[in-house]
């Protein structure tokens, strides 16, 4: 494998140590990566994204430049790292386009904004360009494959839950995938925030079967245009399968790995979704593949993608698990806001 022409340093077991490759940036998405190695404790406070993906076509391969050693990956892996430092390191390609007296330009959906906001490592300070880099962890590079004991070692739960984020990456974009991305922006704005929690059928039983009062919103991604051309033909329809179609879903094992992350995001190209829009999204498939409904034609259910069946106990097991902990967390937020109002009462 490539990172056999890697020199890598024993890591020091006693210390909880791992490797972090850090990222320079870089002027266009096309320019070569190029990082370097770094050996670090893993503490509470370590800040570092994590990268999961897929090896990709072994017969396609790009060169990257660990520690000035240039070193081959798959195309599809040297991809996932040129386009996570387009998306997590934007300063100097938002320069190079709007010149230089410009600031740079917050880049990525409200969600990961809010989820960085506080992260001072991770991302690079504006005003300092070039010399913060962008730090992860991805496999591949960070563990020496070579060796047994350090691969057996490497716990990756505790790796990935102690990353802030941890990103699967897709691939490239298709030529219908910023339409697929709307509809799940989409489905996940429209659907009420319990919907498919246990007992919420029984509280609003017109947001299930055969109802779906809800879906109405929606309505317009399955309806034929005005001139009689059907949903499942058009872009948005073809955009939004192909996103539930890559391979990455394919592999249950993957997907448990990846919900080892406190938060869990894909990337799509440069476009990044959240782990709750890709299991809403599954859901909301399950749901009208498999019950009838008001809102829904019956003659598209035979349309919508079949997910592996590993893939979808995967997908609804983590989206029941997630529910069930932000419960816990909003519950445990108010106790320690009761508990903190009493004490100033007193």
């Amino acid at each position: 494998m490539a990172t056999r022409q890697i020199k890598y340093k024993r890591l020091n077991a006693s210390k909880q140590e791992i490797r972090l490759l850090e990222i320079a940036p870089a002027q266009s998405l096309d320019e070569p990566v190029v990082c370097r190695l770094i050996t670090v404790p893993l503490t509470d406070d370590l800040e570092f994204l994590g990268l999961s993906s897929l090896y990709g076509d072994h017969s396609e391969t790009e060169k990257i430049f660990v520690d000035g050693v240039p070193i081959v990956l798959t195309a599809h892996l040297a991809q996932a790292l040129r386009h996570m430092r387009a998306v997590f390191f934007p300063t100097l390609l938002n320069n190079a386009k709007n010149g230089p007296s410009q600031r740079p330009q917050k880049r990525g959906p409200r969600w990961l904004l809010h989820l960085l906001r506080h992260v001072s490592t991770i991302l690079p300070d504006p005003e300092l360009e070039g010399r913060t880099p962008l730090r992860l962890w991805f496999d591949m590079l960070c563990v020496n494959q070579a060796d047994e004991r350090e691969r057996s070692r490497q716990v990756l739960g505790r790796i990935y839950g102690s990353a802030k984020m941890v990103v699967g990456w897709l691939g490239l974009k298709g030529e219908f995938s910023d339409d697929g991305l709307r509809v799940l922006k989409e489905i996940d704005e429209a659907m009420p925030r319990n919907w498919g929690e246990p007992g919420d059928k029984e509280l609003h039983p017109e947001h299930y079967s055969p109802q779906h009062r809800w879906a109405e919103k929606v309505q317009h991604f399955w309806m034929p245009t005005e001139d009689g051309v059907e949903a499942f033909t058009l872009p948005h329809w073809i955009g939004a399968n192909d996103f539930m179609n890559r391979p990455y879903f394919q592999r249950r094992w993957i997907l448990e790995e990846i919900a080892l992350a406190r938060f869990p995001a894909f990337l799509i190209g440069d476009g990044i979704v959240s782990w709750k829009q890709v299991l809403r999204l599954n859901r909301f498939q399950e749901e009208f593949r498999s019950y009838p409904s008001d809102v829904f034609p019956p003659r598209l259910r035979a349309q919508i993608v079949d997910v592996p069946l590993g893939t979808v106990h995967a997908l609804l097991d983590e989206f029941a698990r997630r529910q069930r902990l932000e419960k816990m967390e909003a519950l445990n937020s108010t106790q320690s806001s009761s508990s903190t109002q009493d004490k100033s009462t007193n």
